[in-house]
């Protein structure tokens, strides 16, 4: 698993080789294209958004996910940044799942209005986004009514899934972890970091999820966490240090990975905190 990374404006684009199990060689190359946690409504940043739009379509994806957070809750900003991302392009289509801030404007009008733009809600369904290559999502794990089985449910077991779940703790919550990859938000990477609290400190107790940004493994499943784009929580803390805003690209192939040195570091880092939780 091959990353790289690079400054585009204000944004990080994090380019990704990922061996997908499973995955036709037909599609070998193919990308996805992730954002997340567009908060619209917080801290000013539509012109944030506007530019990681901007930066998304210059990539020219196969796919593009969007793992929730769309709003950051008033009702008001839904049908705004709808229109936004809207102008989201993708050859074989934009996918989506809602996170725990959708929750708190309006869910259904967001849902509705996105699938009126051309972007394919994943609420608790797969959808076979290619012939061999399915994409399952998930509703949020706090604040929706999430269903992983039904999620899941269909995804034939010799094709390859990406599954969408705007918190990265859905990823404990999978009862029989299958080869696949897991696109995930919701810790912005602790958005303001700092040397205490960390933002691994921030992420475990005010977000209970002990995940905070790029690779984990769990047996054959892999699961990333993108650092978002927009911000969230009071106008002192409603901006970002020392963790800019990323786009991730992931390109695919068929194969199996061996743990990276980032999965080993983010495992240890996980069993020690639970040891000193004991």
């Amino acid at each position: 698993m091959r990353g790289e990374s690079g400054a585009s404006g204000s944004i990080e684009i994090t380019t990704h080789d990922v061996a997908l199990p499973k995955l036709p060689p037909e599609l070998r190359g193919q990308s996805i294209v992730q954002i997340s946690d567009l908060h619209r409504g917080c801290g000013g940043t539509d012109s944030l958004i506007c530019e990681a739009i901007a930066r998304v379509n210059e990539l020219d994806a196969d796919f593009v996910a969007i793992t929730g957070d769309f709003v950051d809750e008033e009702k008001q900003d839904i049908l705004p940044v709808v229109k936004m991302v809207s102008g989201i392009r993708a050859k074989r289509g934009v996918f989506a799942c809602l996170g725990n801030h959708d929750q708190r404007g309006d869910p259904l009008l967001l849902t509705s209005a996105l699938d009126a733009a051309g972007i394919t809600v994943l609420h608790n369904r797969p959808a076979e986004v290619a012939p061999g290559l399915w994409f399952a999502g998930v509703d949020d794990l706090l604040e929706g009514e999430p269903d992983i089985d039904a999620a899941l449910s269909g995804v034939p077991h010799d094709a390859a899934l990406v599954f969408l779940a705007h918190n990265p703790s859905t990823f404990d919550r999978v009862r029989e972890p299958r080869e696949s990859l897991m696109l995930s938000g919701h810790t912005h990477g602790g958005q303001i970091v700092l040397p205490f609290p960390t933002p691994w400190m921030i992420c475990e107790f005010h977000l209970r999820t002990p995940y905070v940004h790029g690779w984990y493994r769990r047996g054959a499943a892999r699961l990333y966490v993108n650092r978002g784009i927009g911000v969230t929580g009071p106008p002192l803390f409603a901006r970002r240090y020392h963790c800019p805003p990323e786009i991730s690209v992931f390109h695919i192939r068929d194969g199996v990975e061996e743990k990276t040195g980032e999965e080993e570091r983010n495992v240890r880092r996980i069993r020690n905190r639970g040891k000193q939780m004991v």
